[in-house]
């Protein structure tokens, strides 16, 4: 039986600029990977997951699309891998696996800290993932002075397959 972990939190700090992108790039998906910062992910007070260049708003789009999918309460949770085009492996950096009927998820990286991959209720992990979209929404378009919504389904990234609550089809975004 898997143990369930009490706290999850994300630590970032930009480590780019708004002068970092230049004004005639600010829609323009090249800037996708510019956008970048350090990013912790600390589970019980442990840090887990560490990247000192993380395209964080590479991540932000991987993230916006998965809490899409669960908000519109059409499909069965989804798994959800963040991979970047700055790690040419084939593997996520981090993922997240329902299970147990989705009520609980295993937080996953190729890049963890600690010999563990911990396992949070879904409802918990769910709602800490939309804190924190949220706040890297505001905080990406207030530190680089650009809005995050042009590139919301235009930025390349990998497909996810989910499967209809009510078809049982499995369709991709």
């Amino acid at each position: 039986m898997d143990s369930i972990s009490n706290q999850l939190e994300f630590v970032y700090q930009f480590t780019t600029d708004e002068s970092y992108i230049p004004k005639k790039w600010k829609k323009d998906s090249a800037i996708v990977l510019k956008v970048e910062g350090v990013f912790k992910i600390l589970v019980d007070g442990k840090l887990y997951f560490h990247d000192e260049y993380l395209a964080i708003l590479e991540f932000y789009l991987y993230l916006h699309r998965w809490l899409a999918i669960i908000e519109s309460k059409k499909y069965f949770i989804p798994e959800f891998h963040h991979y970047s085009l700055d790690w040419h492996e084939d593997e996520p950096l981090i993922s997240i696996i329902p299970f147990d009927n989705n009520d609980k998820a295993r937080l996953t990286s190729i890049w963890r800290k600690e010999p563990f991959d911990p396992v949070f209720k879904m409802d918990y992990i769910v709602n800490q993932l939309t804190e924190l979209r949220d706040q890297l929404k505001k905080d990406i378009e207030a530190h680089y002075n650009i809005s995050v919504e042009p590139f919301i389904d235009k930025f390349p990234i990998r497909a996810l397959a989910v499967i209809d609550k009510k078809r049982g089809k499995t369709k991709w975004f």
